[in-house]
This record gives C-alpha cells, structure tokens and sequence, in this order.
C-alpha cells in the first residue's frame, strides 16, 4: 500500500482548542481511480458527455514516436499566418457535429463532466473531480494534448501546436504578453468572424488593460501608474505561488486523492491563484449565467482562450521543477501515478490514459515550450524590495508577548478587515522538512464569491493599503468563482502556507512564534464569508 502525504506528528502545536477537525495524517485509500465509464455520469448542469457507442476503448500505452516535435509558442508572438491557421482549426471544430465525440460542444462536456464530479464509481459511490488537489496539473495536460491532436487533425498537420498565453510575464516590451492575446481580443479577424472570440468576456480583458493575478472582479481605469503596481503584484504573486510558498510537490500540487477519497481537500498553490484568478479575470460577470464562460467551471472550456491559459499553467509545472531546491520533484505515488482518466483522441476514439503517461511529456506527448523569460524569478523576490514593517529582535519578541492566538470560541472577525494572531512553533530539534501554516475554518455561506486574503508574517499593521511587494507577505487565498457541486465541508478545506524559506529570507527563524496578519483585501468583509479559523504549524516531509 503506498504512503500518502505524510506529516510529522510531532511537529503539530494546536494554537486553541479547536472546533474543527484537523487530521495530522491523510486517510490510507490505497487504490488510485480507474477510467470512468462515461454512462456513470449524473449532473444536473448538462455536463455529460454523450455514451460512447464507438469501437473498443484504447489504451494509451503505444504512442506514436514518428510524430514531429511540436513547439507551443506564446501567443503574443504569433504572426498573421500562424493566427489564421489556429482560427481555421477552431472553425473546423466548431462545424463538428455533436454525435462526434471531437466536437467543440462535447469537449466543453468533457471538461464540465470532470470539473464538477459528474462522473461517479458505483462500488464505492466516490465522484471523480480534478480540482483543489493533485490531479489538477496531469488532468489538464492531457486535455491540453488531446485537443492539440484533434485540431491538428482537422488540419491535416501534425506540426499545428496550440499556443500559450505567457500572462505571467510582465515585461513593458511589445508586443505585450500580459494582455489578453491579439488572437482572442477581435470579433473578426481579416474580414472574417473569429472562431476565436467569445462573447462572454470580462470588460477588463479589453486591451491595453494588463491582466491582474489577484483579480476580484473590479475593473478600473488603468493609467501608467496602476499597470507599474499591477506588474510589481504579479510579479509577487507568480514568485510567492512557485518559489518560496511552493518550495515541496505537496504545496505546489495540492493534496492527495484516491478512490473513495474525499475531493476539494487542498488545491495547490498554483491552481487557485493565478490559475483560477485569470479564469475569473477573463469570464464575464454580467453574463446571463454569472461568471460565464471562463470564470466558471461547466463553461471554460467553450472559450478559445482556456487552452490558452493552461498551456501556460502546464508550462509553469515545468518551470516549477527546474527551479533551485532538490524537492521540487513529480510526485511517486503509485496511487497517483496509476490514476486513469478517458479522452476523445483525434480519430474520435476513446482512450485510456495514466497520469505516469504525462510526466515526460517531451517523449510521450511529443510537445516542448518556446522558451521565453520568466523575469518573475528576481524581480518579484523578497530581496527586490525592502522591508515594509522593521524591527528589532527585542520588539518582535515584545510583539509576540503581545499577540494572542486565536479564539476558535466565536467567529472570528475582521476589524478593519484585518485578524493577527500568533502562532507557536515546533521545537527547533524536531525539524524535518517543510515547517507549514495551516488554517482552517474560512467558510462560504452563500452564492457569492468576491473576496481576497493576504497573509503577512511579522508586520501587526498590515491593511488594505498595504502592498504585497513588502517582503513580510507570504500567501494570498481567493474563493475562486469555478464553483462546482461540491460536497467538501468547508470546514474541511485548509489553506497551508510555507513558512522555512519564508522565515529564512526575512531573518526571522529564531523567533519561537509567528505573528501572522490577515487582510481582508477588498476592503469590506462580504457577509456570506464566515470565519472560525483555526492554526497550526506542521512539518511537511519533503
């Protein structure tokens, strides 16, 4: 039986007594998912595919090696002629009818059936959803090369590669990478109507507006001066979510989950922001269904541009491993590793894939990245900008005497949309691995998704005001608007946040607390979101 996610049980110190139920090691399931049977699908949200009635289901395990390497580019450095063949594919795949598995309506299905537990296991009544845990990236990827191989299909060229939107890149230079691709942002192209537009996007995607990696639905005047801070934050974001909050394939992948599992536990750093912040920068929020198409889950995938955006979130997985640090590593679970999923291929048979077919996806897959710069990696880093709150070693330790932990007897509330607390740390002997902030208890009551915390270590007067470029921040949580029919108690759900390269670089790790501050972001506190929070530190094994 393989070993989960493990955390050392010695390294856990309860700031309270808490409410909520935290559990210092993952339940054993042992078993990985099997392929879905595409006629177990039960979604009330129109997401099933329709029943397969074509030839036996393939097995993946032969792939073709003759196929060309295709190089995905980004999209803000196509030419006119590479732009008109992409428009051509979707055109051709839009013309597609919906009893082919292929067509433009049934990969929308596709992904909506994935992404909102619509397939389901009779044997032990588990739902299959590839989010808020460690499918995400593999899932994805695939989806990613099975669309590519359809459109290259329809082509009749097997060199056709999907580009990627680089929006993590916010270089000044133009052509800009970090706006909405100039593919995507015309309803025509060349006199003709884009099969690359949709309808259904944000009125802040409209250029020259820059994309904002903490979106919250606000769309502002962006002069000079705003695009500067909003290229800093990102920046800040993109380095928080891969280096110093992701330095472990658990927080950077997001945790375990088997067969009889329970879903939504814990995304990755990643996957909610910039992943699933960009999704809700792009969507629609005046749509006639809220949040449409990108921002929400059963229609993302009926926008061009969502292929777009994972190519590049698959490319960040690749980039995430050749980063300094010998434990940013795929992860080995068999159970993981074994998991299989079902796809359309591009002769419109279905295929059987493991995720351990997606791993080296340069000899499996036959695809590679145009190499561009991920300026991110210096200038969003701690040692870019200067400390926003110093101290001295005598008034963090004044600080600490003076802050409380937290109070799990009442909700805990935001005055002035901030809460601080202390939390203790583990004895300096029992470290081993990857000391992690875990907090629980930020509950969803309603229908409404608008809100951002930050997380600021050591700095008690943390606002609103108070920019994520000062060194001190290390986390930022969202309530992504990809809503699906979630069956995870909130109360379930935790944020982990890293804390050993985070102490490290502030010169902060001889302290025996931290003092966090948690900022309500937007400003004011939205009254569906209810707040018991809980926190403690654990040793993350590497």
């Amino acid at each position: 039986m393989a070993n989960k996610w493990v955390v050392r049980p010695e390294g856990v110190i309860m700031v309270s007594l808490v409410l909520l139920t935290f559990s210092c090691t993952r339940r054993v399931q042992g078993l990985p998912f099997p392929a879905p049977d595409f006629k177990n699908c039960n979604n009330s949200e129109g997401c099933c595919p329709p029943p397969y009635n074509g030839a036996l289901i393939q097995d993946f395990y032969v792939f073709d090696p003759t196929l060309p390497m295709r190089i995905r580019q980004p999209a803000h450095l196509l030419d006119d002629a590479y732009i008109a063949k992409y428009q051509r594919a979707y055109q051709l795949l839009r013309e597609l009818p919906d009893s082919d598995g292929r067509s433009w309506k049934n990969q929308g299905k596709l992904h909506c059936a994935y992404c909102n537990a619509a397939f389901y296991f009779p044997i032990d009544k588990s739902r299959l959803e590839i989010h808020y845990g460690w499918l995400f990236f593999a899932w994805h990827r695939f989806f990613l090369y099975f669309h590519e191989r359809i459109l290259a299909k329809l082509l009749d060229d097997d060199t056709f590669a999907l580009p990627f939107w680089n929006w993590d890149n916010q270089s000044t230079d133009p052509p800009l990478a970090n706006v909405l691709p100039y593919a995507f942002a015309n309803k025509k192209y060349q006199n003709k109507s884009s099969s690359l537009y949709d309808v259904n996007r944000n009125v802040c995607t409209k250029r020259p507006n820059i994309i904002d990696l903490q979106s919250t639905l606000e769309c502002v005047n962006q002069t000079a001066t705003l695009k500067a801070s909003l290229r800093e934050a990102n920046n800040r974001i993109m380095y928080n979510q891969m280096v110093t909050g992701a330095p472990i394939r658990r927080l950077f992948f997001g945790e375990s989950y088997e067969l009889g599992g329970v879903a939504g536990l814990g995304a990755g750093t990643m996957e909610a922001i910039p992943h699933g912040t960009v999704h809700f920068w792009t969507g629609n929020p005046k749509a006639t269904v809220e949040f449409a198409d990108m921002g929400i889950f059963r229609y993302s995938a009926y926008d061009p541009t969502f292929f777009a955006h994972h190519g590049n979130v698959d490319r960040l997985w690749e980039v995430w491993k050749a980063l300094p640090g010998g434990n940013r590593k795929d992860i080995t679970d068999s159970d993981y590793l074994n998991t299989e999923f079902l796809f359309y291929d591009e002769n419109g048979n279905l295929v059987k894939v493991k995720i351990s077919q997606a791993l080296n996806h340069i000899s499996t897959l036959r695809y590679k990245y145009a190499n561009v710069p991920n300026l991110w990696i210096h200038s969003g880093s701690d040692a870019a900008y200067k400390s926003c709150f110093p101290a001295s070693t005598t008034e963090i330790n004044k600080m600490i005497l003076n802050t409380h932990a937290l109070n799990t007897s009442n909700l805990n509330t935001f005055a002035n949309s901030t809460i601080t607390f202390s939390v203790q740390r583990p004895a300096k002997k029992q470290l081993h691995g990857e000391e992690v902030l875990v907090i629980g208890g930020v509950n969803v009551t309603g229908s409404e998704f608008k809100f951002l915390i930050q997380a600021f270590l050591y700095f008690p007067t943390a606002n609103v005001n108070t920019s994520i470029t000062c060194p001190q921040f290390f986390g930022v949580l969202s309530n992504p608007a990809l809503t699906f029919g979630d069956t995870v108690p909130d109360s379930k759900k935790e944020w982990r946040l890293a804390l050993t390269s985070k102490l490290q670089s502030l010169s902060m790790d001889q302290f025996s607390h931290v003092v966090v501050t948690l900022v309500e972001a937007t400003g004011s506190f939205p009254q569906y979101l209810q707040l018991k929070l809980t926190a403690k530190i654990v040793y993350f094994e590497y």
